[in-house]
């Protein structure tokens, strides 16, 4: 179910990129309300869609024949089937979306398609929709950004059924030629499938992220492949249906193994590429990855309007740590860090440490006030810490009353960017750093 899957706004959203779990109890940098997420251009565009995908399924079932109560037992079969796969791969899908990123493939458009090939448009949509309630839980996505893809996923289907309906192609029985037909009309179905979805998602992550061209936002090959792959065998669920309703069970059984190999396989492949942008010591982001998602999570800020800040931690006169007791005390108090910035950040911020004693976090919907709430927050934590190591010879040591200084810098009023927010909260830490140390100093404006 390549566009299916991912709410390309969220695709890229795993929770807390810097492996923590805990929200903030204080609220800060509370969430905006919904309408202050979408900006002018995208929301625009989102809600463009929601309002084809509407008019799409009204023309559908306009078009479309009144169920009959066969339609109503493949209907009831599809359901049924639709609804066990869920089940089935329930764990191995929220393992794999724990670490995913990126388009997510689950094989459900089997089921909708074949839907779409044999139903009515009425009982195909409401299919869909209730598949998407069904695995709203699973997808761990905000609600209106589900609702787009839902809408666009709602506005594939009908544009198919349409085509369907239009070519009009017997499905089961005839000659060598109403064959061929049935093969280019479920061919000309599943590529407007296909490319409804494919288009309105590129469409949205290209207005949303800035930098990123449309192009570029079609999926990869092996992701189209697999698309395809999953609706040609949809399309023929849906005609050998017309023969007997009870076939889905057949696909099922065959489908199930092969969706938890495939959510086995991806989600230890995204476990590989997690473990290549995470620092061992700490457990946060190592430069690479906080490159690749700081930078990402500031684009969609700039896109929404939204303010966002970036913290530079740098723990105070660290190297006196390992030439007193050496490098093992020196990791102890590196891996005590990183739990203390991992509990105090929220799921969805981006922390990393980015070598040496120098840590970054990037904190989305926060204005500089709130970072520097933050940031002293942090600093009072590490100071507080009793970090239990052992000495160049091995006798045990308890580390204490260890400072950081912190520079603090917020978008737009520093930059627009990734290395804008990064040189002002460098400059700033520096200035930190010149006053004395074991403070936060925000950046000035700049001209």
């Amino acid at each position: 179910m390549g566009w299916t899957g991912g709410i390309v706004l969220a695709s890229h959203d795993r929770g807390n990129s810097s492996g923590g779990t805990r929200s903030l109890a204080d609220g800060y940098g509370r969430l905006r309300r919904f309408s202050s997420r979408f900006p002018s251009t995208p929301g625009a565009y989102a809600l463009l869609i929601d309002v084809a995908a509407a008019l799409l399924c009204l023309l559908a079932v306009w078009l479309s024949p009144v169920p009959t109560a066969e339609d109503v037992l493949g209907f009831g079969v599809l359901a049924v089937a639709l609804a066990a796969h869920i089940v089935v791969v329930w764990r191995g899908e929220e393992r794999r979306r724990d670490r995913a990123m990126g388009p997510i493939f689950d094989l459900t458009s089997v089921w909708t398609f074949a839907a779409v090939v044999v139903l009515p448009a009425a009982l195909a949509l409401v299919l869909i929709v209730g598949m998407r309630v069904g695995t709203y839980r699973i997808r761990r996505r905000p609600w209106w950004r589900y609702l787009f893809g839902t809408a666009v996923i709602l506005a594939s289907a009908a544009a198919a059924e349409i085509v369907l309906e239009v070519i009009d192609a017997p499905l089961s029985g005839g000659g060598i030629g109403g064959q061929a037909l049935m093969l280019v009309a479920l061919a000309a179905a599943a590529g407007v499938y296909w490319l409804v979805q494919a288009a309105a998602h590129a469409g949205i992550l290209t207005l949303t992220l800035t930098g990123e061209r449309f192009r570029d936002q079609w999926g990869t090959r092996t992701e189209n492949l697999i698309e395809a792959g999953t609706l040609a065998v949809g399309a023929l669920l849906g005609v050998v249906m017309t023969n007997g309703a009870l076939y889905p069970v057949l696909v099922f059984a065959v489908l199930a193994p092969l969706n938890l190999l495939l959510a086995d396989r991806q989600a230890d492949a995204a476990e590989l590429r997690e473990h290549a942008r995470t620092d061992v010591r700490t457990g946060l982001l190592n430069a690479r990855g906080l490159a690749e998602q700081g930078a990402r999570m500031l684009q969609r800020c700039q896109a929404a309007g939204s303010p966002a800040a970036m913290l530079i931690i740098d723990l105070d006169h660290f190297k006196s740590i390992n030439d007193s007791w050496g490098h093992p005390a020196g990791d102890a108090v590196l891996s005590a860090v990183g739990r203390v910035i991992r509990n105090a950040v929220r799921p969805g911020d981006v922390a990393a440490r980015d070598g040496g004693e120098e840590f970054v976090v990037v904190l989305p919907d926060t204005t500089i006030a709130d970072a520097s709430a933050v940031a002293d927050r942090i600093r009072s934590e590490l100071a507080a810490l009793e970090v239990v190591a052992s000495d160049k010879n091995g006798a045990p040591v308890v580390i204490t009353e260890r400072t950081a200084s912190v520079g603090v810098a917020a978008q737009p009023e520093h930059g627009t960017t990734f290395d804008d927010l990064r040189r002002a909260a460098d400059a700033a830490l520096y200035e930190a750093k010149n006053a004395g140390r074991d403070r936060t100093v925000l950046a000035t404006e700049s001209p």
